[in-house]
């Protein structure tokens, strides 16, 4: 079977972390901790968690065969449990307590997107410092500023590079305001009241948190799904910032213009019928994203209505939309990284261009906001490391 056009851009890091045995990782680390915070307040023994923890590794799972068994059962978490049971014969019991499939299956997502969203952090700060550099060297680099595709006024490269950069800072931003309100552990019971958990309850969810090293949260959140969906949708939103950076660059390539260019590599950007082409191949995949992105996270918003304490259909609906966004972004992120990194600049065709317009200088105001843009950039580099980062 042909990989799928998302999976060619993916990068292998985040498919690692959404494919099969990524997920099920991710659900054994829950119930690793589950096991933890139990032992935590004594209710199975320090032996016991030992053995569920060491018996939680995905690479002895058969990942094709417990896809299987979670789609006849309805949740995988059921089969997963059967299986870690087996595994730890004289602590079966001890097993998934105090557990229910949304809060293993919830929490390992979680999981999942912290460690995705750190990958994209850091593509993201590579990207903000690409700009930052092109901005300063280029601050006073003459370029056409262009209006509804038409010649407007001169500008610079420094301050086009700047209008991006204050993007990609506003994109930062807004996934950290949401990651932080959304990655919480969830920790509900089978009904959304944490039954099972009798009086200890703040202190099993401590110990549950702490295992993850994740918030606790304030309260559970099985049918409450806005702050998901506002992660999503500040997901969607970046990439479309990213999309119309590769929209210029894009445009600044046609060889008519010809004013940027992506970096060359063997093999890349050709036609199959043209040899002569050189294709805008980087800033395809981010525009493909920038695409694609709006309409995953309208699946995010269609299921925040759900049904009293557990929802049947729409919590499970945002289930497979969740990788393909992670995945899709993991694509454009690198794919941006690396054009801008090796972006190159043909300053005589910046010069031509700009008899198309009277000759006038550019504005005065250029290079105090490139300062700021670059200033807001180093602010955010500067604040204490992402608190939702993978530890």
């Amino acid at each position: 079977m042909l990989p799928l056009p998302n999976q060619m851009a993916a990068t292998k890091t985040m498919r690692a972390i959404f494919e099969a045995q990524g997920g099920a990782q991710a659900l054994l680390d829950v119930e690793a901790g589950l096991a933890r915070a139990n032992a935590a307040l004594g209710l199975i023994s320090p032996a016991a968690a030992d053995a569920i923890s060491a018996a939680c590794d995905a690479s002895t799972l058969d990942c094709e065969a417990l896809a299987a068994a979670g789609a006849h059962a309805g949740t995988i978490v059921i089969p997963l449990v059967a299986w870690l049971r087996a595994r730890v014969p004289d602590h079966a019991q001890a097993v998934h307590r105090a557990g229910t499939s949304q809060d293993i299956i919830d929490t390992a997502l979680v999981l999942q997107l912290r460690h995705g969203l750190s990958l994209l952090e850091a593509d993201a700060a590579a990207i903000g410092a690409a700009l930052v550099a092109l901005a300063r060297r280029h601050a006073t680099t003459p370029i056409l500023a262009r209006t509804l595709l038409q010649p407007a006024l001169p500008s610079t490269m420094g301050w086009k590079a700047a209008s991006w950069l204050a993007l990609i800072t506003d994109m930062r931003a807004a996934l950290r305001r949401a990651a932080a309100d959304a990655l919480t552990l969830q920790c509900g019971g089978a009904a959304g009241t944490r039954d099972g958990l009798g009086a200890d309850a703040a202190r099993f969810i401590a110990a549950f948190a702490a295992a993850l090293a994740l918030p606790p949260g304030d309260l559970p959140w099985h049918t409450r799904r806005a702050p998901l969906a506002r992660l999503g949708c500040a997901l969607a939103a970046g990439l479309g910032s990213l999309g119309k950076i590769a929209t210029d660059i894009s445009l600044l390539m046609q060889p008519e213009i010809g004013e940027l260019a992506e970096p060359s590599a063997p093999g890349r950007g050709g036609s199959s019928a043209m040899a002569h082409k050189h294709n805008p191949t980087l800033s395809i995949i981010v525009r493909a994203a920038a695409l694609r992105a709006p309409h995953l996270a309208a699946t995010l918003l269609s299921a925040i209505p759900q049904e009293h304490e557990r929802a049947a259909g729409a919590w499970q609906g945002e289930q497979a939309v969740w990788p393909e966004l992670m995945l899709t972004a993991s694509g454009a992120f690198a794919a941006l990284r690396e054009a801008l990194t090796g972006l190159t600049l043909d300053k005589a065709a910046m010069t031509r261009h700009l008899a198309l317009i009277p000759a006038t200088a550019p504005a005065p105001a250029i290079p105090a906001m490139i300062d700021f843009a670059c200033a807001q950039h180093e602010a955010m580099e500067n604040q204490p490391p992402w608190t939702i980062s993978k530890p």
